[in-house]
């Protein structure tokens, strides 16, 4: 019933907006497939000088959902209606701050002396959003009111509630007392459940130090959302990494995690203990380590060691030793070895030996850069404690983006989840606009009369849109005049970066001028504070340098702690 009302109200808002300015919107379709979400289908959005609308619909986990969302930005405050998906971040959340619930309604954020408001009636879902499209099935009605106290330039009260037929009302305190260094606590009850926090965490030249307690309810949750990707941190978490030398780096730790078991929501305990070291002399880096994980009362130990070096300036090597001794099952171990060579501008390969327990593979990898075509493959080794009698798993992965006629995109990846299997996404999109561009660019994520604004160009003075931006951990695109603008309640200064990878726009491109640092200033100043980034779009007849590939650490750790919504 509340689905039919909802798809009932949108069809009309949908035709209201492009009733509005109609001259001034940008539309992007896509849809596509993954079976790391376990989802298929599609969305449109619509954006506008005011307003971003979006409509999905598509199959997850073999249901058949659909969603909408209706962003109003006003001078003083900015409206949703349709699915949201909710920043759920506590102050003590500082191993992940990636927590998130999708809950389908109403809701209205602004700021009101000093204290941010975020408001919101609906529904919360028992499904998650993917990246192909946002779909919900509402399980039961929600009311939710999220408050962030600014107290000073150093302390901040939080409040998040959350009224369901199980509640949630945590509350926090972070205090700031140097840059660099913040210590909180948390809270309250989560789906009825008992919660509490306490974090430090600093960041200095030679120490880094992240460490938080938390005692959680052994079915404790934020909210119950059935999902294979939620998990919570519980008890001791701890992460130290000291640098004494530039050349050499330690680092120990260990995580406690609750992780439900898909489809249900009831937790069972994951832990990792580590321990590392890196060591760079002489052209080569070395490092080393140990891990010791327990999952579903089942424990392994294992170790690594790695060097890499450069022998000559376009050929890279790699070795790795991988060794695992699970409790009551056979050990094993493993010797890798990856050479890497960048034949062109457009061209890497790269080979890898891997001899296991008297049995020897040869792979072959590489990277291809071409206007039409992008492709990546390489062979990836993981520690997944959740499989505990063969924890290092290795893995191909690719990524693959097909450039076709207009400004129509196909892409494709695979990647590895934190139980080890192998996943893909597939999805295809494209940007489409309509008559002149809108004043304001699309993006309304604060409310504020400061604002952070720029134009992308290439080498001609030419506006590109779809230009892909990252202010500090926000993405943003530029319009079809090629500028973004964000708005902010107070003047700060950002990192800036052009993320090439991700352009609406078909071809590849060249940074000729950005700026790394941006800085808001009050709106009657805004021409004044105006940046510019010059691109040059890159041929595949022209010399340039290849986009660097991805050597990641020979150890990836799939633990639980990244299997976060």
């Amino acid at each position: 019933m509340f689905r039919r009302a909802f798809i009932f109200i949108s069809l009309p808002l949908l035709y209201l907006c492009l009733a509005d300015s109609l001259s001034a919107q940008v539309f992007q379709v896509g849809g596509g497939t993954s079976s790391l979400y376990q989802s298929g289908g599609g969305s449109v959005s619509v954006r506008g000088s005011s307003y971003n609308l979006t409509l999905g619909a598509g199959t997850i986990a073999g249901h058949i959902l659909e969603g909408a969302k209706l962003e109003k930005a006003t001078s003083n405050a900015k409206y949703i209606v349709g699915d949201d998906l909710i920043d759920f971040h506590l102050p003590t959340d500082i191993f992940d701050t990636s927590h998130f619930l999708l809950a389908r309604g109403a809701g209205v954020s602004m700021v009101r002396r000093e204290t941010d408001i975020m408001a919101f009636a609906g529904g919360i879902s028992t499904e998650y959003s993917t990246p192909l499209f946002d779909g919900a099935k509402i399980n039961q009605a929600a009311g939710m009111l999220f408050l962030k106290k600014q107290l000073g330039p150093s302390l901040q009260l939080f409040s998040d509630t959350v009224v369901t037929n199980k509640m949630t009302e945590i509350g926090g305190v972070q205090w700031s007392p140097k840059p660099k260094m913040d210590l909180a606590i948390s809270a309250g009850v989560g789906a009825n459940q008992p919660y509490g926090a306490v974090s430090f965490n600093m960041t200095r030249p030679r120490l880094d130090v992240q460490a938080a307690y938390i005692e959680a309810g052994a079915q404790f949750h934020r909210v119950v959302l059935i999902s294979p990707l939620l998990a919570e941190p519980n008890r001791e978490n701890v992460l130290v990494t000291v640098k004494p030398f530039r050349f050499l780096s330690l680092s120990g730790g260990r995580q406690n995690y609750l992780v439900p078991q898909y489809p249900s929501t009831t937790n069972v305990s994951s832990s990792v203990d580590q321990g590392g070291a890196n060591l760079n002399l002489f052209g080569t880096s070395l490092s080393g380590a140990v891990y010791q994980s327990s999952y579903e009362g089942a424990s392994n130990h294992a170790a690594s060691l790695t060097a890499t070096r450069d022998i000559t300036s376009r050929i890279h090597a790699t070795a790795n030793y991988l060794v695992s001794r699970p409790k009551d099952s056979p050990g094993n171990g493993s010797f890798i070895s990856t050479i890497s060579e960048t034949l062109n501008a457009r061209l890497t390969v790269n080979e890898s030996v891997t001899y296991t327990n008297g049995h020897t593979s040869v792979n072959f990898g590489g990277q291809l850069l071409t206007n039409l075509l992008t492709i990546g493959s390489s062979y990836e080794t993981y520690y997944v404690p959740a499989d505990n009698s063969n924890p290092f798993q290795q893995e191909l992965e690719l990524d693959l983006k097909m450039n076709l006629f207009g400004r129509l995109m196909l892409h494709g990846e695979t990647v590895v989840d934190p139980t080890g299997h192998l996943r893909y996404t597939a999805d295809a999109n494209t940007l489409m606009s309509h008559g002149t561009a809108p004043d304001r660019v699309v993006e309304h994520a604060a409310i504020g009369n400061y604002i952070l604004q720029g134009c992308v160009v290439d080498t001609d003075g030419k506006a590109i849109e779809g230009a892909a931006l990252m202010v500090d951990e926000k993405k943003v695109y530029t319009n079809s005049d090629g500028c973004f603008q964000v708005r902010e309640r107070k003047p700060r200064s950002h990192k800036l970066e052009v993320v090439l990878t991700d352009f609406l726009q078909n071809g590849n491109w060249q940074v000729i001028s950005a700026p790394t640092i941006i800085t808001s200033a009050a709106e009657q100043e805004g021409a004044q504070t105006q940046i510019t980034v010059e691109l040059r779009h890159v041929r595949v007849e022209e010399p340039t340098q290849p986009a660097p590939v991805t050597l990641q650490s020979p150890v990836n750790d799939a633990s639980p702690k990244y299997a976060q919504n």
